[in-house]
């Protein structure tokens, strides 16, 4: 009996470690928080093309408190801030990133008409009548808030506050073509496009509204709308170069003039939106471009605050950089074949 008693003992010994070791092995590692859904919260990875970036926490709204948006004003709406949960930021800390990571801005942007459908870190997004649906902008958000942060890296500048964009039917435009506007002095912009036209390209023109409100960040609403046509419009295009140049299948903005000037568009700042207003926009970046590597960073902004109005070469170009626009033309005609 004694022996039985004995092998019972160790086999109870035996069962209770194991039970031990079970208990105290390492847990699973979580599933990354990115891509998955719960509730009214969807937290969503920036696109997968770009590289190193940490993913964005993206508020989609649920119908009923989509209906509770809309047609309100700023004073009476709910705030529908979101704060990200300690797995995004833990998630978002391991991550490499071009710049640091941006704050998140509490609260809400200025109310716009129509529903609002997302909040990312830093914009809200409103959809009206007869234009991208709701599931379209929901998906597009957090490419939009990415494209902000390149933009940001880009320009050294960081936005400070939040901005409201909202998504409108192409009739509800300020004058035929116009694709967007940025309100900056009201912390919003507006994008004009039809229910069936492609949501990709709107992504590039809102990088480029966006660029305008870090134009104000930077320089401040005064300098900003006293602007020089060239370097305002051609600085937020510069800006938005990461979406708008494979766009136009080009590797820089010289590359970009280069291609327009073969196909016989005439390299004129001054008159430059005869040939079109994505013409005018993209030859500006590229004289934007030329400034900018030939004369640095600290004269251009010099350059850009002593604008007079918005008319095309209204800037004081001799003050600033010993030469008139026209000679500063010729001289940026001949950088294109360098």
């Amino acid at each position: 009996m004694s022996r039985i008693a004995y092998r019972a003992f160790v086999l109870l010994a035996c069962t209770v470690m194991c039970a031990s070791l079970i208990a105290v092995r390492p847990l699973p590692t979580l599933p990354n928080p990115a891509n998955t859904q719960g509730g009214t919260t969807l937290l969503i990875d920036g696109p997968a093309t770009h590289e190193a970036t940490a993913p964005a926490a993206v508020r989609t709204l649920t119908p009923r408190a989509r209906a509770a948006t809309m047609n309100t004003t700023a004073s009476t709406r709910t705030s529908v801030d979101v704060e990200p949960t300690q797995l995004v930021r833990a998630a978002e800390a391991a991550l490499p990133t071009r710049m640091p990571f941006p704050a998140h801005i509490a609260g809400a942007g200025p109310a716009l008409r129509g529903t609002l459908v997302a909040q990312t870190e830093r914009l809200d997004l409103y959809i009206g009548k007869q234009t991208f649906s709701l599931d379209q902008i929901s998906v597009l958000a957090p490419l939009l808030e990415q494209l902000l942060r390149d933009d940001e890296a880009r320009f050294g500048t960081t936005l400070q506050h939040r901005v409201s964009i909202g998504f409108y039917r192409a009739a509800l435009a300020p004058q035929r073509g116009v694709r967007g506007m940025a309100y900056t002095d009201e912390q919003r912009a507006e994008l004009y496009y039809r229910p069936f036209e492609d949501p990709e390209r709107a992504a590039t023109i809102a990088a480029h509204e966006l660029g305008h409100h870090l134009e104000a960040q930077r320089y401040g609403e005064g300098d900003q709308r006293a602007a020089d046509t060239i370097l305002h419009e051609g600085l937020a295009t510069w800006i938005a170069a990461d979406r708008w140049l494979p766009m136009c299948g080009a590797t820089s903005w010289k590359a970009r003039a280069r291609q327009l000037r073969d196909a016989g568009v005439p390299l004129r700042l001054l008159t430059a939106e005869r040939s079109g207003a994505d013409n005018a926009y993209e030859l500006w970046a590229s004289f934007v471009d030329f400034v900018i590597e030939r004369y640095g960073w600290e004269r251009f902004d010099t350059l850009y605050r002593s604008g007079r109005g918005r008319a095309p070469g209204s800037s004081d170009y001799q003050a600033v950089l010993g030469k008139s626009v026209d000679e500063l033309a010729d001289d940026w005609r001949a950088w294109l074949d360098e």
